[in-house]
């Protein structure tokens, strides 16, 4: 009580100090749609796109943004080659720019661990190429020379360009960097298969593949080669265009010569061949090995064995295959890799504890349900159809195990694949090649070859019951002796022949004492001064009297007329001049069908 009589009540001043606050805030109230608890539940989407919008509005602005010129603010980027180079040594293509005043650069069509490809105009030939630029590090450029010398190589021996090889055209060096410059192709096999939905290709088309594949590895294994590709697979065989069936193989990157592997680490893991799994010598026959994995994932769509990893891949192959033979893996240096060796002798397929993956037992997974053989094609697709019956399927699934020989030395070579039935017209006109043997370039004779039919299983004068042939050459791989059976012989065909031959180790014993002309012009190191017309009517007599005096080896080899053609062929000498085949040897070599080619 104050002395005016009066008395202080503190609530009057807190109820004062409200009254002020109340009149502050506006008459209005938020709107119940802004509420936090509506915008994250209800309208929680609304919320999300609001967020994302003034993010990348933000991010886009940032972009824009120049960056001031103030080199205490700027950040120092390294420079590589003079700014032509990113930071992977790969050139920076600029679409539009041109090189040499010549090369007009469209577009990027492909990378790869190499570097690029790009296509270009060529404004000097008019016409479009694909130019491979080689990444500027030491490494690659030594790595992409000897692919350019082995392009150069095959390209000297294929002026005609027949044999499925890509056509390397010119190369040059341009800011550092080494460019291939090669014809324009089409899609890789691959991106086939991908246009299918990987339902696979016809029987039909993975024959006409597989005559063209035959024919490229035949003459990468002529002994002026004796090329590896080292590295078959779909994605390095393309298209030439779009709407046919004619492929060349391309990347000659991992390509070496027999007799000069550099690479320890080779092939694509789903088409390695077992000796490179197991770390033994290689040759040729991986690439074959790879063309029978290639061939059965051209038809069914999927890869044979698709291994994640090499032990994933060696017990896929087992699941087809059975476990190899032991005198491989004893000889393999990784052998213990994948298998266990027991006390007497064999092998087992070792059990890894820390894989949960289960695998069949071995050889259970048969290539004959792969196919289809008997149920219409892979999956029952091609029931029906034409050119893909039960005998169709009978030959290619044959084909396809002597590719996939474990024994590089007894794995089918290009030269008796191309011979081979699958290759042979049947009573089915729709269901294979429109002629009864290969049309392949290497059994063409107008390529500096003849080509002879082969004697068939059945007929003939000889009482041998042994109807298996062995011809050798100096090249094992070319022309080696692997066995025909019955199954392969049964039709007329005509067996193509090295178009040179560098060699007299398959010269018969007869030769030196029948002809001594003739092995003056054969052997190495003899004068080939002769005319040629003296040489033509030696050889014309020769072989004339050959046929006709030789009946008592015909009876012992049933092979000499044979081997007459083969003499002939090794000096690319005509054969108009030979006779028909002599009497007793008619049911061997000529056939009522005419289908024996003589020339």
């Amino acid at each position: 009580q104050n002395l005016t009589g009066l008395t202080f009540d503190p609530r009057l001043m807190v109820l004062s100090d409200m009254t002020i606050l109340q009149r502050r805030i506006p008459p209005s109230f938020r709107d119940p749609a802004s509420a936090p608890l509506r915008k994250l539940s209800v309208d929680l989407i609304k919320t999300y796109k609001h967020i994302n919008e003034v993010y990348y509005t933000k991010k886009k602005r940032r972009a824009q943004q120049v960056p001031p010129e103030d080199s205490s603010t700027k950040k120092e980027r390294k420079v590589y080659n003079d700014g032509y180079d990113d930071d992977n040594y790969d050139y920076i293509v600029k679409n539009g720019e041109k090189w040499l005043d010549r090369y007009e650069i469209d577009s990027l069509i492909g990378k790869g661990s190499f570097g690029q490809v790009v296509k270009a105009y060529d404004h000097h030939e008019q016409e479009w190429v694909a130019i491979k630029i080689i990444k500027n590090k030491k490494a690659f450029l030594n790595q992409a020379q000897i692919e350019l010398r082995l392009l150069e190589l095959m390209n000297k021996h294929d002026t005609e360009m027949k044999y499925y090889i890509v056509h390397l055209k010119r190369h040059f060096m341009f800011r550092n960097h080494l460019c291939l410059v090669f014809e324009l192709l089409s899609y890789n096999l691959y991106d086939l298969l991908r246009n299918t939905n990987f339902r696979g290709v016809s029987l039909n088309l993975t024959r006409k593949f597989a005559q063209q594949l035959c024919t490229a590895l035949l003459f990468l294994a002529t002994p002026e080669l004796s090329i590896i590709h080292c590295d078959l697979k779909p994605e390095n065989i393309l298209l030439c265009n779009p709407k046919r069936s004619a492929i060349k193989i391309v990347d000659f990157g991992s390509s070496c010569q027999l007799g000069q592997r550099i690479y320890q680490y080779i092939q694509s893991r789903f088409y390695r061949s077992p000796e490179v799994l197991l770390g033994m010598p290689y040759d040729l026959a991986i690439d074959m090995w790879s063309l029978g994995c290639i061939l059965v994932e051209m038809h069914t769509g999927e890869p044979l064995f698709s291994g994640s990893n090499e032990v994933d891949q060696m017990n896929k192959i087992v699941e087809v295959l059975g476990v190899p033979p032991s005198h491989m893996l004893d000889a393999a240096p990784k052998a213990r890799k994948y298998f266990d060796k027991l006390s007497d002798g064999l092998w087992t397929v070792k059990k890894n504890k820390d894989v949960k993956k289960e695998y069949k037992p071995p050889a259970t997974r048969r290539l004959h349900e792969i196919l289809g053989v008997e149920t219409g094609g892979p999956g029952g697709r091609r029931a029906g159809e034409p050119g893909h019956a039960p005998c169709d399927y009978l030959k290619f699934k044959d084909l396809i195990l002597r590719m996939l020989d474990y024994d590089p030395k007894s794995r089918i070579t290009p030269f008796y694949a191309l011979q081979h039935n699958f290759f042979k017209k049947t009573t089915d006109e729709g269901t294979n090649t429109s002629s009864s043997t290969s049309t392949s370039p290497a059994m063409d004779h107008s390529h500096s070859t003849s080509t002879t039919s082969s004697v068939s299983s059945s007929g003939g004068s000889s009482g041998s019951s042994n109807d298996n042939r062995n011809y050798r050459y100096s090249n094992r791989y070319y022309n080696s002796a692997v066995t025909l059976s019955d199954y392969e012989m049964t039709s007329p065909q005509v067996l193509p022949l090295p178009h040179r031959i560098t060699s007299m180790s398959f010269c018969p014993w007869f030769c030196p004492w029948f002809c001594p002309w003739f092995c003056l012009w054969f052997c190495p190191g003899s004068s080939r001064q002769m005319e040629a017309g003296k040489i033509l009517h030696i050889l014309k007599s020769v072989l004339h009297n050959l046929v006709r005096t030789c009946t008592w080896l015909a009876n012992r080899e049933k092979c000499s007329f044979y081997v007459c053609v083969r003499l002939a062929a090794a000096v690319d000498t005509p054969l108009t001049c030979l006779p028909p085949p002599p009497p007793h040897l008619t049911g061997a070599l000529a056939t009522a069908d005419e289908n024996v080619v003589w020339q």
